[in-house]
């Protein structure tokens, strides 16, 4: 088997891995279910029996991160900044009141008024103000006041977990009730569809830049996807551009941001967090809520690892003459 850079191959008792790196006498290899920041350095030609060519993709895999040489050990690692699959796992569990409930011999889990359960509460509270048909019948007798004041009800209870400067964006945004019934409209629009429409998503886009406010492109993208993510966690998730593209380049996805929204930005969210959300199932996760709060535990940049301190020299003292 021709080993290469970047391909993906399963190893007879380590499992599936990513070849980081090729040798002429080693093969430098990141397994899926390994522990830690480093690449396994197997021999050549001794490991080729026990690898062949793997038979599917890995989520995990396909966005990990950068790894750098140490020249030091002649081992490759994760570079500095990046999160690894074990690291961003135990992350989620510190995070996650549901991670943590399906440890195995956890106690059952408190309810725990986390990042999850304020999203969950912005949910159950669109249901009441605004599903079910109700955001439809209010927009077609035009009361489009009514819809701005549950709205911004909704966003209420997840205001908080916004970062400060963005909080007023929300509601500024829907102070123009000409501009917000077009928003509206647009919105039903989008969540009437069993998944997202690029067509559905671009006439929301184009009606939240028409909005008199927010003033910057960065918080039209927290003012489309909000509510669409509140009401169908679903299919659809929230991206806040400072905290989304931040665990983004943590974690190794690429996201194709652009600071003016796009379909080709929102799409490509869309399909790493499908695939998160498949690789967080066994833990708990049920939607793209339990994605938001894992983005949000893998903001932060990991801790450098510390350097072995080399050991100083003792200056040799002259020798007293004879």
């Amino acid at each position: 088997m021709d080993l290469e850079k970047g391909m993906l191959v399963q190893h007879a008792s380590l499992g599936i891995g990513k070849v980081v790196a090729v040798e002429r006498d080693a093969v430098h290899v990141y397994f899926a279910g390994g522990d830690g920041r480093v690449a396994a350095k197997l021999k050549l030609p001794t490991a080729l029996p026990f690898l062949s060519p793997a038979a599917g993709a890995n989520a995990w895999l396909a966005a990990l991160p950068a790894f750098r040489l140490d020249p030091d050990t002649g081992r490759y690692e994760v570079a500095d900044g990046r999160i690894t699959h074990t690291e961003a796992l135990e992350r989620y569990r510190a995070a996650s009141s549901e991670a943590a409930g399906t440890e195995a011999g956890a106690e059952p889990a408190k309810v725990k008024r986390d990042r999850a359960w304020k999203w969950r509460r912005a949910h159950e509270a669109w249901e009441q103000e605004l599903g079910g048909g109700e955001g439809e019948r209010l927009l077609a007798a035009g009361d489009v006041g009514a819809l701005v004041a549950r709205a911004v009800k909704v966003e209420h209870h997840v205001r908080p977990l916004l970062p400060a400067a963005e909080r007023p964006a929300f509601a500024a945004a829907l102070s123009d009730p000409a501009s917000a019934g077009e928003v509206f409209g647009a919105l039903f629009a989008l969540l009437a569809a069993p998944k997202p429409e690029q067509a559905a998503f671009e006439r929301l886009a184009a009606a939240v830049a028409a909005l008199p406010a927010p003033a910057t492109l960065e918080s039209r993208w927290q003012v489309l996807t909000l509510l669409p993510f509140v009401a169908r966690p679903d299919v659809h998730m929230l991206l806040e551009p400072r905290t989304t593209c931040a665990a983004a380049l943590r974690l190794g996805i690429e996201l194709a941001y652009t600071p003016e929204p796009s379909w080709a930005t929102y799409a490509a969210l869309l399909g790493a967090s499908d695939r998160l959300l498949a690789q967080l199932a066994p833990l708990g996760a049920r939607d793209h809520v339990d994605v938001e709060t894992f983005f949000h535990a893998n903001v932060k940049a990991p801790p450098r690892a510390p350097r072995t301190p080399q050991p100083r020299r003792t200056p040799r003292l002259p020798t007293a003459a004879a």
